[in-house]
C-alpha cells in the first residue's frame, strides 16, 4: 500500500469519506459497523464509509485495514481520504497500509497485482503520521509474514538471517550464535530442545543503542523462537500440527519491535534475544526423564518435551540476566494452552511481581488492543515444578494452572530479577480474522511493546 500527503484538495480521483453517527451523511446513507457505498454526482466519485472515531488503536487499526481490504479494487487512480476532523489517524492510517497483506505467498497462480495508492488529505503534520503508520505497519507485517512462513523455510537459521539483514539495513548490531557456540557457552536446555531436528538452533541477540548517553540497558525483550513444534517424544496428535509453525511467534514479535525502535530512532536502549530451535523428532532427540544442564547451572528433570518452550527461554533469561542485566525484562513466548483456556482469544497472561510494571504493561496492551491480564505468581504454586532428581521439573504432575506452572518456571531462571514479566500469548497471536479462510498471524505484541517503549521512555 502506497498512502502519500494529498498534492491538492481536489482530487481528480475517487474519494473517500468517513460517515461518523453524527455527520450529516449518515442520514443520507444510513451507513454502520464496515459498511460503505460509492456515490457518483456531478462527475464526482465518492465512497462514503462508516467511521468511529471513538474506538481504540487497534479498532481503528482494524477499520482501516478492513476498508482497503474490501475497497482498494475500485479506487482506480488519483484516489484520496479526506481525514479532516478525524481526531486519532494514525492507527486508522496503519491499518490502511496494511490491507494489502497476501497470505498466498507460495501459490502458483499468484497474480502480481499493481500496488494501491491513496491521498491523505485535511490532516495537520500529515507526512510525519504517515511515517508513523507505515513504520508501526511494516513493522506488524514483518511479525505476521515471519509467523505464517511454512517450517522448511523459516528454519533458526532463516530467522538469525532475517535478524542480520534488518540490523544492517536499520543501524543495530546483531549477532547469531550457532549449535557449537551454544554448547560451548552451557546453554544445555536450548541446545536438546533443538538437537532432534536437521536444522540446528541458533540464540540471536541484537542491540540497539538509541539513547547513547545512558550507560545501561533499559529494557530487555527476550521471545520464543522455535519455528516448528512437533512436541518432540512427546508429540502432539496430527489435528492442527500445521499451525505449530507459529511457535515462533513471540520471537517474531521481539525482532520486529527492536526494528521498529532503529526506525524510529526511539531513545531507549533496548536488547532483543530469541532462542531459536526447532522441536522434531529422531534419534538424537532429548527424551522424558532426561536430566538437562541450564545456562544458570540449574538442572532440569523432562517431564514432557512438548513443554519445550520455556527450555529455551529459560537460557535466554538466565543469559539476559547475566550479562545485560537490563532495567527491564520482558518475555514473550506461545508457551501454553492453559492461557488460551483462561482467556480465550481476547487477551493474553501477564505474569510479574512488579505492580508497576503490570500496570503498565495492561495500559499498554488496552491502548493499542494488544490485551493482556495478570494472573498470579504466588508461592503456593512452587510445589507445581518440583523435581526429586533436579532443581527444577520442565512440566508440573498436577494437570492443573498450566500457565501459571509455566511461568513459575520461568521465575527461576530471571532470579529475582526486581523488574520481570512473562507473557502467554498463543491465543493472541494466531487466530482467525476477516483477512483468511484460517488462522493467520496478527503480530501481537509489536503494538503493544511500541506503546510500553514511548511510556518507558517518558520516565527518564
Amino acid at each position: 500500500m502506497k498512502i502519500t500527503v494529498a498534492k491538492t484538495d481536489r482530487p481528480s480521483g475517487l474519494t473517500l469519506i468517513p460517515v461518523s453517527d453524527s455527520s450529516q451523511q449518515k442520514n443520507q446513507y444510513s451507513l454502520g459497523e464496515g459498511e460503505w457505498i460509492i456515490s457518483e454526482n456531478d462527475a464526482k466519485r465518492e465512497l462514503h464509509f462508516y467511521f468511529d472515531d471513538s474506538k481504540n488503536a487497534a479498532e481503528l487499526a482494524d477499520a482501516g485495514r478492513l476498508l482497503g481490504y474490501k475497497t482498494s479494487k475500485f479506487w482506480g487512480s488519483d484516489a484520496a481520504i479526506d481525514l479532516k476532523g478525524v481526531k486519532n489517524t494514525t492507527p486508522f492510517l496503519r491499518g490502511l497500509f496494511m490491507a494489502d497483506y497476501d497470505l498466498g505467498f507460495s501459490k502458483t497462480d499468484r497474480v502480481e497485482k499493481s500496488e494501491p495508492a491513496l491521498a491523505v488529505m485535511g490532516i495537520e503534520d500529515a507526512e510525519h503520521q504517515i511515517e508513523i503508520a507505515k513504520v508501526e505497519a511494516e513493522s506488524q507485517l514483518k511479525a505476521m509474514r515471519l509467523v505464517d512462513l511454512p517450517r522448511h523455510v523459516k528454519t533458526p537459521e532463516y530467522l538469525g538471517e532475517e535478524a542480520m539483514r534488518s540490523a544492517e539495513k536499520y543501524g543495530y548490531s546483531c549477532e547469531v550464535w550457532d549449535c557449537e557456540k551454544i554448547q560451548n557457552e552451557n546453554m544445555g536446555a536450548l541446545h536438546a530442545v533443538g538437537k532432534g531436528s536437521e536444522n540446528p538452533p541458533v540464540f540471536i541477540i541484537c542491540r540497539y543503542h538509541g539513547a547513547p548517553n545512558a550507560d545501561k540497558t533499559h529494557l530487555a525483550l527476550l521471545g520464543k523462537g522455535i519455528t516448528f513444534d512437533t512436541g518432540g517424544l512427546s508429540i502432539k496428535p496430527s489435528t492442527n500440527m500445521h499451525y505449530m509453525k507459529c511457535d515462533m511467534a513471540g520471537g517474531a514479535a521481539v525482532l520486529a519491535s527492536i526494528e521498529l525502535a532503529a526506525r524510529l530512532k526511539l531513545p531507549i536502549n533496548l536488547v532483543a534475544v530469541v532462542p531459536s530451535a526447532e522441536n522434531s523428532v529422531d534419534k538424537n532427540a532429548f527424551v522424558p526423564g532426561d536430566i538437562l544442564h541450564s545456562y544458570s547451572g540449574k538442572t532440569i528433570e523432562i517431564i514432557d518435551t512438548d513443554a519445550e518452550g520455556r527450555l529455551a527461554l529459560a537460557d535466554a533469561l538466565a543469559w539476559v540476566r547475566k550479562n545485560e542485566n537490563p532495567d527491564t525484562i520482558i518475555d514473550m513466548a506461545t508457551l501454553t494452552g492453559s492461557s488460551v483456556r483462561t482467556l480465550g482469544y481476547e487477551a493474553a497472561a501477564l505474569f510479574t511481581t512488579d505492580e508497576n510494571l503490570s500496570k503498565t504493561l495492561v495500559e499498554s496492551g488496552m491502548n493499542t488492543g494488544d490485551k493482556l491480564w495478570p494472573l498470579p505468581l504466588w508461592k503456593d504454586y512452587d510445589s507445581y515444578i518440583h523435581s526429586d532428581v533436579a532443581d527444577v521439573s520442565n512440566l508440573p504432575l498436577k494437570p492443573l494452572a498450566g500457565s501459571i506452572a509455566a511461568a513459575k518456571f520461568l521465575e527461576v531462571f530471571a532470579d529475582n530479577h526486581p523488574s520481570w514479566a512473562h507473557i502467554d500469548m498463543p491465543g493472541m497471536s494466531f487466530k482467525d480474522s476477516p483477512f483468511a479462510k484460517t488462522k493467520s498471524g496478527t503480530g501481537y505484541g509489536v503494538q503493544l511493546f511500541a506503546d510500553f517503549m514511548r511510556k518507558t521512555i517518558e520516565k527518564f
